[in-house]
């Protein structure tokens, strides 16, 4: 269930999990630090997009938070456990279509948990009763077998058997584009 507030005049939303102690929220400029501990990690690096900061400073935390309370194209929320700021989980407009793409990372402290399927479940229901998106894609890197598997469990599905090319840090690596229906049939 989503419930928004104003703090500061920014809008804040709120996002339960099945998970009691995980929540997605809206960034907050009091997540810098935790944000910068759990994305200053070259295992997390390894499988995002080519400008996510490598090192991951507290300026780039700021800039990022702010990016996130601000944009008006995209919706960025925390995945927060325990209280804490520990990923990421957003979507953006792609072209003209009601496609959006979806990203998301979770630090490295908390893999195995079971909350980026959490996360994801409550994000991936949000955008559905939002109804702004027909589908959702996304992209992951070959050997990311971690995210196939969360992908798989929201309902995502692998397209076509030739992975896209893509270059990250001067070297040349495969990905899958993996997307979802947001559409909910209609009833017989």
């Amino acid at each position: 269930m989503a419930r928004t507030s104003e703090n500061s005049g920014v809008s804040s939303m709120h996002l339960a999990t099945e998970n009691p102690r995980c929540e997605l929220r809206t960034w907050q400029p009091s997540d810098r630090y935790s944000l910068c501990a759990q994305a200053n990690n070259p295992r997390i690096w390894r499988w995002l997009a080519e400008d996510f900061p490598k090192p991951y400073t507290l300026a780039a935390a700021d800039a990022w938070i702010a990016h996130a309370q601000d944009s008006e194209s995209a919706l960025q929320l925390a995945v927060v456990f325990g209280g804490a700021a520990i990923g990421n989980i957003g979507v953006r407009a792609t072209g003209d279509a009601p496609r959006g793409h979806i990203g998301y990372w979770i630090g490295e402290a908390f893999w195995g948990l079971g909350l980026a399927t959490a996360a994801g479940r409550a994000f991936v229901e949000h955008l559905r009763a939002e109804a702004r998106f027909d589908c959702l894609e996304t992209l992951v890197y070959a050997g990311n077998t971690a995210s196939e598997r969360v992908l798989d469990k929201l309902g995502f599905i692998a397209e076509g058997p030739c992975p896209q090319v893509l270059y990250k840090d001067g070297r040349r690596l495969e990905a899958r584009r993996f997307s979802r229906s947001l559409r909910v049939p209609a009833a017989r």
